[in-house]
């Protein structure tokens, strides 16, 4: 309806995910899902026709920033944004207040650089100085609409996970069973298959979880309340998992600043806590299945 290859989530998926076994950077992250979850989810139709073109063939990039604590006076906005992905290279910023959604010229913001953990993935800081913002989904409701497409993004951020985590394992087996210890591949001790296998184990889980999710936004279920805390939390395990098992089975070689191997550790540490932390989306899923008191 408003451009692109008209695929879905199962789609963006599989593109995700290979993306994550690259440790791929750049904008596609913030501009694909997260702005564009955020349009679809909180924008009229005629805003929809408006701004999803562009993103669609790549000649706006967009990221999105959320705090409910901005000040906003009009359609001005003043405050921090911390944290959010990729805002340099954008060309629009989607900001959300918690109860309304703004699209902001990149040209009315400016953005202090982050020195992140991720030495993969972009991160800065958006400053507003009264910053003039299109107030978008008047007569929507932002607030669940900016829930919603979190949650979403937690689903998007797991295909990376499993992509990365996949990788980690892929190349850890490829070096223990080339590494030769006592006349034979390390990889044929018990103790390194065990290791592989734990790791093996906890990406199957996650990668099954994620396929599922997937699924639920594909066909906008409401399954996805359950589905994006269940997700951040095994996607989070897994691929942390196989990234600090990745370093360990190549020995000394994993711990040198040259090898490729701390680069997932670094991604996957910074997962853990991008879109709410693990241990937040379980504390989530407790609250949605009832759980607490």
């Amino acid at each position: 309806v408003h451009g692109g290859q008209g695929f879905g989530m199962l789609e963006l998926g599989i593109a995700l995910e290979e993306f994550g076994r690259e440790l791929a950077g750049g904008p596609f992250f913030a501009s694909a899902c997260l702005a564009s979850f955020a349009i679809q989810n909180c924008a009229n139709q005629d805003e929809c026709a408006d701004l999803l073109p562009g993103l669609a063939a790549g000649d706006v990039i967009a990221t999105l920033g959320v705090d409910a604590g901005l000040a906003v006076n009009g359609d001005r906005l003043s405050g921090r944004l911390p944290w959010c992905i990729d805002p340099a290279n954008a060309s629009l910023l989607l900001i959300g207040t918690g109860d309304a959604l703004y699209a902001v010229d990149a040209g009315e913001a400016s953005v202090e650089a982050a020195e992140a953990v991720d030495l993969t993935r972009k991160y800065g800081h958006i400053v507003l100085d009264g910053a003039r913002g299109r107030r978008l989904g008047l007569g929507r409701d932002v607030a669940t609409g900016l829930q919603k497409t979190i949650r979403q993004a937690v689903v998007a951020l797991s295909a990376e996970q499993v992509g990365a985590a996949a990788r980690c394992l892929d190349e850890a087996l490829a070096y223990v069973k080339e590494r030769l210890q006592f006349g034979r591949p390390v990889g044929g001790f018990q103790a390194v298959k065990h290791r592989a296998a734990d790791a093996y184990a906890a990406l199957e889980l996650a990668r099954s979880a994620s396929y599922w999710a997937w699924w639920v936004v594909a066909n906008d279920s409401d399954d996805l309340a359950e589905a994006a805390p269940v997700v951040k939390s095994l996607c989070c395990d897994a691929f942390r998992t196989a990234a600090h098992e990745n370093i360990h089975l190549h020995g000394g070689y994993g711990f040198t600043w040259e090898h490729d191997a701390h680069l997932y550790y670094r991604r996957a540490s910074a997962n853990e806590i991008l879109l709410g932390s693990a241990v937040e989306h379980r504390a989530e899923l407790a609250a949605v299945l009832g759980l607490t008191s």
